[in-house]
């Protein structure tokens, strides 16, 4: 990111879980722009404490550990801490699908093997194949709504892949509420979103005012091409950075403003 941009005087729209979203909200003050944060879904664990014998045994037979987001980090950190599951991690090589999640695994003590050049879940399968051997078994932390990329392109080579899902996504509730009233109330430059649940969230929630918002003169960033797709499909075209992080559509969102500055 340019630190040297800036974001003054415009409102940004961060539709990020709330978990989340502080460190989008920090960023983009940073930049002297001004945040509303409305957090359109939240994450809740999935595994009891019964499948902790069946994960255990999953983990001790494979070759590989691989992360498709931070939130599967987080969970599965969180899983393996509640079941005291330590002891079973050190033979696994550990793949991450980005920055970020190599970052966050990282700083709990993982040494991250396999980080792809682009952060989508293709590249990481793609990348996965330059490393992963015929008859080695994977293990992919994943949530409910994340895509079995990995396993489709993997289990035709004669590997074993083993997904377990950690978390869910479900809407939050009174986020959407907020989420209402501020688009009520106030207009916005930009409206941000950072996964596909957050459009399908956000364009539900907005319902018959979704044709508004297309005509009008907010300009849409999403972080990378799926979440693009989904919002396309409710007719609405946006702007995507060419690195998908946050901090890469916080460089464009600069670049996008000065341009309007400009003319």
């Amino acid at each position: 990111m340019t630190i040297a941009k800036s974001l003054h005087g415009q409102t940004v729209l961060v539709t990020r879980n709330e978990r989340q979203a502080g460190v989008f909200q920090q960023k983009i003050e940073a930049l002297n722009g001004h945040a509303v944060l409305t957090s359109l879904i939240r994450f809740e664990p999935t595994l009891t404490q019964e499948k902790a014998k069946a994960f255990l045994k999953d983990l001790e037979v494979s070759h590989w550990l691989v992360f498709t987001s931070v939130n599967g980090a987080s969970f599965f950190l969180s899983y393996i801490e509640e079941h005291h599951l330590h002891q079973s991690l050190s033979h696994l090589k550990v793949a991450a699908v980005g920055e970020k999640t190599s970052a966050y695994l990282e700083q709990h003590g993982f040494k991250v093997d396999v980080v792809p050049e682009r952060f989508i879940a293709e590249e990481l399968a793609d990348a996965l194949l330059d490393h992963v051997l015929p008859g080695e078994r994977v293990f992919v932390a994943k949530g409910h709504l994340s895509r079995d990329v990995v396993k489709q392109t993997l289990v035709p080579l004669g590997i074993e892949v083993k997904e377990w899902i950690l978390y869910e996504t479900v809407k939050d509730e009174e986020g959407i509420a907020a989420l209402k009233s501020a688009m009520m109330e106030q207009s916005f430059d930009f409206i941000t979103f950072t996964s596909s649940s957050t459009v399908h969230s956000f364009m539900h929630a907005m319902e018959a005012d979704a044709s508004r918002l297309a005509a009008s003169d907010t300009c849409f960033v999403t972080i990378g091409p799926l979440t693009k797709e989904a919002l396309i499909q409710y007719g609405i075209s946006s702007e995507t950075p060419d690195t998908y992080t946050v901090d890469g559509m916080l460089d464009l969102m600069c670049r996008l403003s000065e341009r309007k500055l400009n003319q």
